[in-house]
């Protein structure tokens, strides 16, 4: 990992490393925020001064497993009954409860994400990644079903 953007993938490496008392250290907070009172989240970050985006990535872990060819979380969200009610409240939600509400999905679906990509999102995350969350959800639910007509 370097300062500008970390590798994402080597970063769920080593939250896989963590033991099972550090992981639950991250599991455990309440707030982003709170995270900076933890050493595991220091040991994902070894060197670095932390701000928002290592907390949103440390803060999501423990809830999105890796899976390289894993489908959108908007299509997972879908399967698994998620309303667009909650899609739409975290996109609406200013900080850091926007980021509160995204964590409450994934730990409802306990998705599966690619975290080479996943991690993007979080670390660039604003209004345009809710926008794209937003919009990635309806293209999902009203795409026409395959060899269905148009």
């Amino acid at each position: 990992m370097n300062s500008t953007t970390p590798d994402f993938a080597l970063l769920w490496r080593s939250y896989e490393q963590l033991t099972p008392g550090q992981k639950a250290e991250l599991r455990r907070v309440a707030e982003p925020e709170d995270l900076r009172d933890y050493a595991s989240v220091y040991r994902l970050f070894p060197g670095q001064p932390l701000d928002d985006r290592h907390l949103r990535l440390a803060f999501l872990l423990p809830w999105c497993e890796q899976a390289a060819e894993a489908p959108s979380l908007a299509r997972q969200y879908l399967k698994e009954g998620v309303a667009e009610a909650r899609i739409l409240q975290v996109a609406r939600a200013d900080k850091p409860n926007d980021i509160k509400q995204f964590r409450r999905l994934a730990m409802q679906v306990k998705p599966r994400v690619n975290w080479a990509e996943f991690g993007k999102t979080l670390w660039f995350w604003g209004v345009n990644a809710k926008r794209s969350l937003v919009e990635q959800y309806y293209l999902a639910k009203f795409e026409p079903a395959k060899g269905g007509s148009k």
